[in-house]
Parts: structure tokens; sequence; C-alpha cells
């Protein structure tokens, strides 16, 4: 296993192309099938097939043997935000988030973590894209466990007219991995 502060994933509506629908769990294939619009599934998909292998490169494990709950804390659907369940595994803190044709997933080792990418063209006010981003982030990262330190710093998303966001336990951003799927 190898040994991170954190890791940020990246990838675009067009890995949905490249499979993916074999590594969902029924509860992830049945909320797919909910969703009407084809941009939704396609965000969801790659969404889920993204967090997957992030956490199977972090364990050394198939993304098929991964084991996501989203059980909302509030109502009990599997709608809420996505958490590692594997027994035996010290499992990392997770985000997920989708803009436009980007899906990024943070994940960490080291404590609770946030990541938001946002379309700036989707915002009423374009000019407050990076605080928008920042605050999401910091959101889910605060609703993720009492986090310890750490920062939260702007990403730069892989295609232009985008914001992002992690908020991560490490205090130093050499400390963050990029990486992209496929």
């Amino acid at each position: 296993m190898r040994q991170f502060m954190a890791e940020v994933w990246w990838s675009s509506l067009t890995a949905a192309g490249h499979g993916g629908l074999d590594m969902l769990d029924p509860t992830e294939r049945a909320r797919l099938e909910s969703l009407e619009r084809p941009a939704d599934r396609g965000r969801f998909l790659v969404g889920a097939v993204l967090l997957r292998v992030a956490v199977a490169s972090h364990a050394g494990i198939a993304p098929t043997d991964v084991s996501i709950d989203r059980t909302c804390n509030e109502c009990g659907a599997p709608h809420g935000a996505p958490r590692v369940m594997n027994p035996g595994m010290a499992a990392p803190w997770v985000s997920v988030s989708h803009s436009g044709v980007l899906v990024v997933v943070a994940l960490s080792t080291m404590g609770p973590v946030g990541v938001d990418v946002q379309r700036i063209a989707d915002l009423k006010d374009p000019a407050a894209a990076a605080g928008w981003v920042r605050r999401e982030a910091l959101f889910k990262a605060r609703s993720g466990g009492p986090a310890a330190g750490g920062s939260v710093c702007e990403l730069q998303a892989p295609l232009a007219g985008y914001a992002a966001a992690a908020a991560l336990p490490a205090n130093d951003e050499r400390d963050v991995v990029v990486l992209n799927w496929p």
C-alpha cells in the first residue's frame, strides 16, 4: 500500500466510453438508472468508477472489491456522501465532485477531505467561482468528520473554464499527488 497525504484524481465524461458499468454495485446501478438526463448519468457513472479506481489503487485491490456506502445521514437513502467500508482495510476519507464534463475525486489517509469543481459559466456570478469551490470543498471536508489542521487549496482543473478546490488535511500542497484516469 502506498503512503501519501492526499491524492486528487481527474477524469471527464469521455471516460464513460471506457466502460465501467460492470464495476458498479447494485445500489449504484439503480441510482444510475434513476437519473433521467444522459449527462447526469455520465457524471454519476464516471464519478462512481473513478472513486473505485482511486480507492483500489490506494488499497492494491480490484475496483470491484471496493465497498462504498452512500447512505444519507438525514434520510437513509443511498444518495449521501460516499464512505469506503472495506473491512480490514484502513479506509481513506474520500470526496467526489462533478460539473460540466469534469469529475474529480479526492482521497486522503490523514483525515477528512473535500473537493469541488464547478464550470464557471454555470454560476450566476462567474467572478465568485474561486470562493464558491473553496467553501464547497471545506463544507464537504467538515461533513466527513473533525478536521485537524489542513488547508484549502486551489486545484488546476484539466480544462479551461472551471474552478476547483480541495480541503485537505495536508498542510503542504506538495503532499498532494494529482492523477488522471484513464
